[in-house]
């Protein structure tokens, strides 16, 4: 009787789990609409500012395209990183896949004696980071649920203030790209300098698209030109923390999906070994009330 007491606890232990988790699930699914409704916004906000770089580049006919955090350093002592993870855990491989690629991206630079300084957005990370004795400069954990109210602004200018005065020569962002509930990956991105060839290559796509006297741009193509750089680094960081929200909502999701799905399975599991024990306990009354009436006889 003591094993089906057990079992029994046991069993009703796991349905209340099942209970929590396909209640986050649910939770979670519900997040990751609208987080995927914002990454899906701000995207198209990045393609406006591109489809716009594009027209500047056709006006100036892909020439003269210079801003200061376009400048590429001859040599490369000095990095900025700028991690963007989790604030929470039970999400799978979330967290654990992002501090593979921290780690990968340390290990790449130290090897090529480059010095590198962290900015951690996320309580996850930096309490890895703490976990593995690693230093960091400054961490933000008490971010908010929507991505769009982080400190997007605050690091990005002092991103731009590092590098402008060569105490970064490469700024660099590391993030889950959001590709769909069950697809995110961890990604590495230069977010400074900005590559002159990219915006090169705009300015040479754009300029059939925008020809002499279509785009009118006030006070000049020029000024406008380094008004939108900035933007774009904003813009490129900003996204990075909207796949980062989106992707750990998915990640949640699946993961609690997951457990879900092992809950209802080990329950089956638990009631059959419960109603088999159960069984043969009766079976064995039985027989011995059998083998006292015929022994009586």
């Amino acid at each position: 009787m003591a094993g089906l007491k057990e079992i029994d606890r046991r069993r009703k232990s796991v349905a209340n789990t099942r209970k929590i988790t396909y209640a986050m699930k649910l939770v979670s699914a519900a997040k990751l609409k609208k987080a995927q409704d914002a990454v899906s916004k701000s995207r198209q906000y990045t393609d406006a500012l591109y489809g716009l770089l594009a027209k500047i580049g056709g006006e100036m006919g892909g020439a003269d395209l210079k801003h200061p955090l376009m400048e590429t350093r001859p040599s490369v002592k000095k990095v900025l990183l700028i991690v963007a993870g989790g604030n929470r855990g039970l999400c799978g491989g979330y967290n654990t896949n992002l501090n593979k690629k921290v780690e990968a991206f340390n290990k790449e630079k130290s090897a090529a004696s480059i010095s590198v300084d962290t900015i951690i957005l996320g309580k996850k990370p930096a309490e890895y980071y703490r976990r593995v004795r690693r230093e960091y400069i400054k961490s933000y954990e008490a971010l908010s649920e929507d991505a769009n109210l982080w400190p997007v602004e605050e690091v990005c200018r002092e991103a731009e203030n590092g590098f402008l005065t060569a105490g970064y020569d490469e700024v660099y962002l590391i993030y889950t790209k959001f590709k769909s509930a069950l697809s995110s990956t961890p990604v590495v991105e230069k977010l400074l300098p900005v590559d002159p060839t990219a915006l090169a290559a705009l300015g040479g796509a754009g300029t059939q698209a925008a020809s002499a006297g279509q785009t009118l741009f006030e006070p000049s193509a020029i000024a406008v030109f380094s008004a939108l750089v900035p933007r774009l680094v904003r813009s490129q960081l900003r996204q990075g923390c909207l796949d980062t929200k989106a992707s750990e909502h998915g990640s949640r999701m699946t993961a609690m999906d997951a457990a879900t799905r092992n809950a209802k399975e080990l329950i089956h599991k638990l009631n059959l070994t419960f109603n088999r024990l159960r069984q043969s306990g009766i079976t064995a009354e039985l027989l011995d009330i059998i083998g006292g009436a015929e022994a009586q006889n």
